[in-house]
């Protein structure tokens, strides 16, 4: 029997998926020798008719005898062993309880190590809530990862695991090949992350129920398992024969077959929808099957292309076309693509990511828009379950995860490992915020609504920027958390911090679009859970784990740890930066030199945490692995940052040569000296809406840079000018009855943050030195003086220009200037002049 592998969500035999049809066997009453399987013969017929509904795995209760281990290999199924040992004492206080557990467990294992039909261990099945809570959270955790790792020790090549319930359902071992509950939540699936989730027992008791309704109920529980993207489930129980506490149990009947094993209606049912033939999942069709474009973007992305595109022609989907952009590859990108004939090409020059995703999607036939990156390779069901979400629901879109596969190098397996990755943010276990743009589907009319993905975002960033767009418009986004895209992390250390950089780059152009989404580093603010990246988090903010009153809750809910602000601050580049600051400035002033190393301390904390917590492949988990991680959790935010500041400084720079070149305006309209306030008057209907749509389009023609109001500021328009200050732009238009307007405009400056750092630095520096100087020191304050001058002078010059496109854009639009006599607004003619010539 060949070895069964959990990889991320799902369990492959070979190259091909293996679910878990699962049943429960006994206990029964045991024989002389204390078996609890029964006989032989009787063993034999079971699992026969087992294997005739379709059924691959029975789940044992008792450590097996050596026969049943190989009666079951000769039939074909797999043997899920559950170790038992006295959960229901205070186990961790007493050494000889440990030792005991610890010893069954070991035996248990080394008794039955290579054994071919062993599918894996649960080495613990629902420890009571009420110990758990009075034992600790984190100790029974410990413990339970302990026998994992000692378990698997004696026997790698088997699956190891923990069975656990509601009440408990914040056990999470984090060194389990998989996690098995033994009822189902929503949640369990995003509790669960990137590893198989099986269900351990389930099933209906034919004394308080019909066998119709077994039958229905199992039934229905097939297509919620397969539709929900588990890996598989287990029945509760092959037969209504069952002993327990030392007495045979006669007031249940949950059996698919009877004490005398005569097939109840479930069997025929189950038979129906587990199949004989197979143990892949038992897909049904979907209620729509909607046309699909696969659209895959790429830019030199040759090294993985070839398996991008191979998995995607294998795809479990009955409608989809796949589709390639080049977006201008210089390597053999178009000779790859020449080996998948059904794959359509197109080619275009160099315009960015975003780019290509429209030119896919003009290109595109189906009705949902699905998009990969040719980095990633698709799992085999993934359009069933994604287009499975989406159509579920009223959703405009729905994303799935994206799993790293294993690494090629330890270099890989630490980048896998480090903060900076990209990853989804849920609201909800059913609703998404952002999904990562290697993995999201759109239906077209969603994205006709909003525009396609906007141009401006060459690297990165189009995929968030789409999603709160699409969000801001009403639509919603859903969430498959089996709609599963392998997606390589880089390859190389220059390679993870490149993609840091685009990171940066795209967080400061989104700022620029979304201001309410973003702190003020300038580092994104979300409102959902953020999933599939490490986590830092502080001793005292563990997750919050609700026991219900006196540790007795039905379903006891974990709430995961949020990302924490305090981490973030600690890493990013302005604490950094002031850490710089403050240690050159301890050379001066004694008292402050402690300061900067403390400041450090925390950041580094906050890299050794990332380190001790970094989930790395076992076979490249070495010292050395643990701190390169650290020294990327370390690197990451600055580069990040920087390239954030980088950024932001030269797209909140308009070009000096723009600033420069002058309106050409008729005499009568020349800049005045106010150029605060500027009054336009229209006898037509002409407002403010008009004069902001010329503004706009002036700024765009001269190469100004600028933001627009997003809803959430008190100005229209923030006009960015040279290094040192911007101009904050505001419109009101009074409407006078008749068609008449009078449209008033504002011009204020305002600060750039560089022009407070370097005035931070210059009075600090001002202020030590009137400190440290016997007499005042004029050739200090006259500097800064005239520095102060120079800004003034700066601001004055920026904002008459401002004024000056002001006045250029109101003539284009046809509104008349009005200067201001006293206290009175009073129009003035202005003459037609042609002045497209300077413009």
């Amino acid at each position: 029997m060949t070895k069964i592998r959990a990889v991320a969500k799902f369990f492959f035999e070979g190259k091909r998926k293996f679910f878990v049809k699962g049943v429960t066997y006994g206990p029964f009453k045991p024989d002389e020798l204390g078996n609890y399987l029964g006989h032989p013969q009787q063993v034999d017929v079971d699992l026969a008719m087992m294997r005739e509904i379709g059924l691959n795995v029975v789940r044992i209760y008792h450590a097996p005898p050596k026969w049943f281990l190989d009666r079951c290999a000769a039939a074909g199924m797999r043997v899920l062993i559950t170790l038992p040992w006295a959960k229901h004492i205070e186990f961790l206080n007493q050494r000889s309880a440990r030792k005991a557990i610890r010893d069954s467990v070991r035996a248990t294992v080394a008794a039955n190590a290579g054994h071919p039909a062993i599918l894996g261990y649960l080495v613990g099945n629902e420890i009571s809530s009420t110990m758990v809570r009075w034992l600790g959270v984190p100790e029974v955790t410990e413990f339970v990862e302990k026998l994992v790792r000692m378990a698997r020790a004696i026997d790698p090549d088997v699956l190891f695991s923990y069975a656990t319930y509601p009440p408990t359902e914040y056990l999470l071992p984090q060194n389990l090949d998989f996690f098995c509950f033994n009822v189902y939540l929503l949640r369990l699936q995003n509790l669960t992350e990137e590893r198989p989730l099986i269900l351990g027992e389930f099933g209906m008791d034919t004394i308080r129920h019909s066998q119709e309704e077994q039958a229905e109920m199992l039934a229905w529980h097939v297509d919620s398992v397969v539709r929900c993207g588990l890996a598989g489930t287990v029945f509760f129980s092959w037969t209504d024969e069952w002993y327990t506490g030392d007495q045979e149990i006669t007031d249940w009947a949950f059996g698919i077959v009877t004490r005398t094993r005569e097939p109840k209606k479930a069997f025929h049912v189950l038979r129906d929808k587990l199949g004989w033939d197979s143990s892949g999942p038992p897909h049904r069709d979907l209620p729509e099957s909607p046309v699909v474009s696969v659209i895959v973007c790429s830019y030199n992305g040759a090294k993985t292309l070839a398996a991008c595109l191979e998995s995607l022609s294998k795809l479990n989907y009955p409608n989809y076309e796949v589709i390639l952009v080049d977006d201008g590859s210089t390597d053999n990108t178009a000779e790859i693509a020449q080996q998948f004939p059904e794959v359509r090409y197109i080619h275009q020059e160099n315009h960015g990511l975003s780019h290509a995703r429209n030119t896919g999607a003009a290109a595109a036939k189906g009705e949902v828009f699905v998009y990969t990156d040719s980095d990633c390779m698709a799992d085999v069901d993934w359009l069933y379950y994604l287009i499975g979400t989406l159509v579920s629901g009223d959703y405009a879109g729905v994303g799935g995860p994206n799993v790293t596969p294993p690494a090629q190098n330890w270099i890989q397996a630490c980048v896998a490992g480090a903060p900076g990755g990209p990853s989804h943010v849920l609201l909800t276990d059913t609703v998404a915020e952002h999904i990562p743009g290697c993995n999201m589907a759109f239906y077209r009319w969603a994205f006709e609504n909003v525009g396609g993905f906007d141009i401006e975002y060459h690297q990165a960033g189009d995929d968030v920027d789409f999603c709160w767009r699409l969000q801001q418009a009403g639509g919603v986004i859903g969430f498959s958390p089996t709609a599963i895209v392998w997606h390589h992390r880089r390859f190389t250390l220059r390679a993870f911090l490149k993609q840091q950089e685009g990171y940066g780059e795209a967080e400061s152009l989104l700022r620029f679009k979304h201001l309410i989404f973003f702190g003020p580093t300038g580092t994104a603010k979300w409102r959902g859970q953020i999933y599939g990246t490490p986590r830092f988090s502080w001793f005292i903010n563990r997750p919050i784990v609700y026991h219900g009153i006196f540790g007795e809750g039905l379903f006891q809910s974990i709430y995961p740890t949020p990302q924490s602000e305090v981490a973030a601050y600690l890493s990013s580049i302005e604490w950094f930066a002031l850490t710089i600051f403050l240690f050159g400035l301890g050379i001066f002033l004694p008292a402050l030199r402690i300061v900067p190393y403390l400041m450090f301390g925390g950041t580094l904390c906050v890299a050794l945490s990332y380190m001790v917590r970094a989930r790395i492949e076992p076979k490249f988990d070495t010292v050395h692995a643990r701190l390169l991680v650290m020294v990327l959790a370390f690197i990451q935010p600055l580069v990040r940052g920087f390239s954030r500041y980088f950024t932001w400084l030269h797209f909140k720079r308009t070009p000096r040569t723009v600033i420069r070149t002058r309106e050409h305006l008729p005499a009568e309209a020349q800049i005045e000296r106010n150029a605060r306030r500027r009054v336009y008057w229209s006898e037509d209907g002409k407002d403010r809406h008009h004069l902001l749509g010329s503004i706009f389009q002036l700024l765009e023609e001269e190469g100004w840079r600028y933001s627009t109001d997003t809803g959430w500021n008190e100005w229209d328009l923030q006009i960015y000018g040279n290094f040192w200050w911007s101009i904050k732009l505001q419109t009101v238009t009074e409407y006078h009855g008749g068609g008449r307007c009078l449209t008033r405009v504002g011009l204020r400056n305002k600060f750039v943050a560089t022009t407070v750092i370097i005035n931070l630095i210059l009075l600090s520096l001002l202020i030590y030195r009137q400190l440290n100087s016997s007499h005042v020191d004029l050739w200090s304050i006259i500097l800064y003086s005239l520095f102060a001058i120079f800004l003034a002078f700066r601001a004055r010059a920026l904002k008459a220009r401002v004024a000056e496109l002001v006045d250029a854009a109101a003539y284009r639009a046809g509104l008349q200037r009005v200067r201001r006599r006293g206290k009175n607004a009073v129009p003035t003619k202005i003459e037609a002049v042609n002045i497209s010539d300077g413009l």
